[in-house]
């Protein structure tokens, strides 16, 4: 069974579980109808008085919807409602609006979007919109950067913290605490809404994220970040034991990328960080590699922006290291290997993801 599915499969019995919790506290309990930190915060009720969020709810996503969540002069807090609006109905089951709206809005699929040419509301309502589409195992990449680009805002501070939360649903209740708490925030959502969003979240309170223990994760951070080298998709910057660094300084559009689901790698700064030498035949497309007195011959590689890529996978098995992905991030190791399924290692790697978003 391969981890995407375990991680469903984890999450939809959490799910099942507070529902179940719901149907058999008894008389005058509440139920509680759930089903994820994301899609059990319906905040767009706070706001059907605005025309169109009513109309996102009843019409869906429309050119019309996509020119709202688009514009500069429409207030956050109003996007984030249409946004949530839009899935209202939803039952189990994932969309693609993020792909809809950016094809509607840019022409071009997301992948396609240069992100540092893009306002951090437009990153916002891709981030958002990414996150509620595929809410079981949702892509917090965008909503990450949104958030380190509009650090003040406090609407989008929850959602991000909604995301997190769906990948750690036993910290759901930690997580929205510290943004509540946060005194720095600009309160630019309406209360009722906040309250949506708090009368459910509180439902984790008392979980066992406490005794995962913070300084243990913070230890697991610190023993990384002294043996790794990180990487991003679409990112130029990454952290080589600890240390911000460029991939090119030359030229920061060589970045990692996917490639019909394959995750490729500039080769000649994965090879100079493990110590090996490399020739590339740019003719053939073809890349030998000298490690430790071994020669190993790549095919299919691939140039892109004067540089050499090849599959992640292909030069890790070259250099024997530990590989972390998840969603976008690379953690390569040599003596630590990381469980994306073990809360606390899951934890210890989206702390990383947000201190590499903020280097770049």
């Amino acid at each position: 069974m391969n981890t995407l599915l375990n991680s469903r499969l984890s999450k939809l019995v959490i799910a099942v579980s507070l529902i179940m919790s719901g149907l058999f506290l008894g008389k005058g309990t509440p139920l509680v109808h759930a089903d994820s930190p994301v899609t059990s915060t319906a905040i767009y009720k706070a706001y059907l008085d605005v025309d169109i969020v009513a109309g996102a709810q009843k019409n869906g996503l429309s050119r019309t919807v996509a020119e709202f969540l688009a514009s500069p002069n429409h207030p956050l807090d109003e996007k984030a409602a249409v946004m949530n609006a839009l899935y209202a109905d939803i039952s189990w089951s994932d969309k693609e609006h993020a792909e809809e709206y950016a094809q509607l809005v840019y022409g071009k699929s997301t992948a396609a979007l240069d992100k540092s040419k893009l306002s951090a509301p437009e990153i916002f309502v891709i981030g958002y919109l990414k996150v509620l589409d595929h809410y079981l195992d949702p892509d917090i990449t965008w909503i990450t950067a949104a958030q380190k680009a509009l650090p003040d805002s406090l609407t989008v501070a929850l959602i991000q913290a909604l995301a997190e939360s769906q990948q750690n649903m036993d910290c759901s209740w930690v997580i929205t605490e510290q943004v509540l708490n946060d005194t720095k925030l600009t309160k630019d959502m309406r209360q009722e809404a906040i309250d949506i969003i708090t009368d459910y979240m509180v439902l984790y309170k008392g979980s066992s994220c406490q005794s995962i223990g913070q300084p243990a994760v913070n230890d697991l951070v610190d023993d990384i970040l002294q043996d790794a080298v990180v990487l991003e998709i679409g990112h130029s910057v990454v952290l080589v034991k600890g240390n911000k660094s460029a991939i090119d300084p030359a030229n920061s559009s060589v970045v990692p990328y996917l490639r019909e689901g394959t995750t490729m790698v500039p080769l000649k700064f994965i090879a100079a960080k493990f110590g090996a030498s490399i020739s590339v035949n740019a003719k053939k497309l073809e890349a030998t590699v000298q490690y430790h007195n071994q020669k190993t011959f790549i095919p299919k590689v691939e140039i892109r922006n004067g540089r050499t890529f090849v599959p992640l996978r292909a030069v890790m098995n070259i250099f024997q290291k530990q590989i972390y992905y998840y969603q976008g991030l690379i953690i390569i190791t040599g003596n630590i290997s990381l469980d994306p399924l073990d809360q606390q290692n899951k934890r210890a790697a989206e702390q990383i993801r947000t201190v590499l978003l903020y280097m770049d």
